[in-house]
């Protein structure tokens, strides 16, 4: 049997190893459209970028990982086409590879400002030759405007601003971080952001970037004002990689639509990671999910119906996010919350938000409280019975009350 794996990022990585590990001897071809072997993308926005961490320390596995278990890996190498009758992919150097189960871990891209799609010397974060490009682009700058409130914005308002910039961050929603966040959690990084200089505009999109002619951007938002930088950063969301399945006639909604075993409409043909959207049994519909865990975990799902070890794709989301000294950790989704509880003291800089959904613990939000996200993980996980007056009850810790 042969496998191909389209993507290499985690989600691709995964499956393989988990092939691997599950005793899977068949062929495993993974293609990844850039020239690294797959790595970290989450310390692109933060360590990478302030210069901390060598580009060495974001590869996943190195080469003799895959050469030690016959993963055959085509770097810069991109799949065009997929023929679902013959299974077969082909590359864009001509290639035809076959297949017998084929993978979509394809991703998402950054989504470009409307109108703007081919200005040059806008900036993204999402691979390493991006921030590459932003490193040389930052030599002997001291201005930028972030556009978008979201994760990677504030990262990279929150890297930018210690490496000596001055940042200014503009988000089109009432308030940054939008749908990610309690509002009260959001007040709090708006705040530490401010402490730190950040210029934070809410409720105002840039609706038009322009090059100076002296140097530097001028984007005019839609209330009227104008704000100049030396530099621009785009993180306005991203857009799944599913055209490729899509032209192949996989059912496609918001990404690739697969069940909860990671199949999609073929029954050869499976998608993990930022690309799918998918089912979780703990949760009601489909939901696609941008997170390292998600990634993992459903790569582990499909590497396990491929090789006929079926398991329902049951995990709980967690995610992170590292702003200056503020760790935030997210356990399970907050999503139609209809009840907060703030757990200790916000002013103290460690502190967890506590969601309920007529009456139940639904999800943890923890700012510099590792104890709070570790229980909350195990708390959610087992679907324990806890009440908001016992969350907020910072006398008795969280671990208590896991059964």
């Amino acid at each position: 049997m042969a496998v191909v794996i389209v993507g290499g990022g985690n989600a691709g990585l995964q499956v393989a190893d988990s092939l691997r590990r599950k005793g899977f001897e068949g062929d495993i071809t993974l293609f990844a459209e850039e020239a690294h072997l797959p790595y970290q993308r989450p310390p692109l926005s933060k360590k990478f970028l302030e210069g901390a961490l060598a580009e060495a320390r974001l590869t996943l596995r190195p080469e003799k990982f895959y050469a030690d278990r016959a993963i055959d890996v085509r770097l810069d190498t991109k799949v065009t086409h997929i023929d679902k009758d013959a299974k077969t992919v082909l590359t864009d150097a001509g290639e035809s590879i076959a297949y017998d189960q084929l993978v979509f871990a394809t991703g998402a891209r950054p989504r470009p400002l409307p109108g703007h799609e081919q200005q040059k010397g806008l900036h993204f974060i999402r691979t390493i030759d991006d921030i590459h490009a932003l490193k040389e682009d930052l030599q002997g700058k001291k201005s930028a405007l972030l556009i978008g409130g979201g994760f990677i914005g504030l990262e990279a308002a929150a890297t930018l601003t210690t490496l000596g910039l001055k940042a200014t961050v503009v988000e089109a929603m009432p308030s940054i971080m939008p749908g990610l966040v309690a509002p009260e959690l959001a007040e709090f990084f708006r705040k530490a952001h401010e402490a730190k200089g950040v210029t934070i505009i809410e409720g105002a999109s840039a609706s038009n970037v322009d090059a100076n002619p002296s140097g530097g951007f001028t984007a005019m938002l839609s209330d009227g004002r104008a704000v100049s930088a030396d530099i621009v950063v785009i993180g306005i969301g991203v857009i799944p990689n599913s055209e490729i399945a899509e032209a192949a006639g996989l059912a496609c909604e918001r990404g690739i639509l697969v069940d909860e075993f990671g199949a999609t409409s073929d029954p050869s043909v499976y998608a993990a990671g930022d690309c799918a959207t998918g089912v979780i049994t703990r949760y009601e519909g489909r939901t696609r999910l941008e997170s390292v865990q998600n990634a993992v975990s459903q790569a582990a799902v499909v590497a396990g119906s491929i090789v006929g070890e079926k398991a329902a794709y049951a995990d709980l989301p967690w995610f992170w996010s590292d702003q200056y000294d503020l760790k935030l950790q997210m356990a399970g989704l907050s999503r139609g919350y209809d009840q907060t509880v703030v757990r200790g003291d916000m002013e103290s800089r460690s502190f967890s938000i506590c969601y309920f959904k007529s009456g139940v613990l639904i999800a943890i939000d923890s700012v510099n409280a590792i104890k709070d996200h570790m229980a909350a993980k195990k708390l959610l996980d087992a679907g324990t019975d806890i009440t908001p007056e016992q969350c907020a009850d910072t006398d008795t810790p969280l671990k208590d009350y896991i059964a």
